[in-house]
C-alpha cells in the first residue's frame, strides 16, 4: 500500500495500519521501510478484537485483515484472511474509498 498511498488520499482515505508488536518494532519497520501512513500499535490486541480479526494457531500468528471505514464508522468492506498472502488487492479497497461520498477521511 506504501506505494499506492498516495491514490488512496486523492481517493479521500488515509491509511492506518495496525500492528500487534512493540512500538520499537513498528518504529524500526516502518523507518526501514519508509511507510508514509501511521501505524497503531496494538499488542494487546484491542482494536484486533473490536474488528474480530483473531490469532490462531493454523495461521502461524496474527491473521491479516484489511477494512474501508467511512467517516461515520461504517464498516464498507472487510476481509479477515487465515495467511498474510491472503489480502485482497489494493484495487478493491481503493475501488470502495473512491465509492464513498468524500472519501473515508471527510
Amino acid at each position: 500500500m506504501a506505494e499506492q498511498y498516495r491514490e488512496f488520499v486523492d481517493a479521500g482515505a488515509e491509511i492506518v495500519t495496525v500492528l500487534s508488536d512493540s512500538a520499537d518494532r513498528a518504529r524500526s519497520y516502518f523507518e526501514q521501510h519508509d511507510i508514509p501512513f501511521p501505524c497503531l500499535v496494538d499488542p494487546e490486541h484491542r482494536v484486533y478484537d473490536l474488528y474480530e480479526v483473531e490469532s490462531k494457531v493454523v495461521s502461524m500468528g496474527q491473521r491479516p485483515g484489511l477494512f474501508v471505514i467511512d467517516a461515520d464508522g461504517i464498516v464498507r468492506y472487510a476481509h479477515i484472511g487465515w495467511q498474510q498472502w491472503e489480502i485482497p488487492g489494493n484495487a478493491d479497497a481503493l475501488e470502495v474509498c473512491r465509492g464513498i461520498p468524500c472519501g473515508v477521511i471527510p
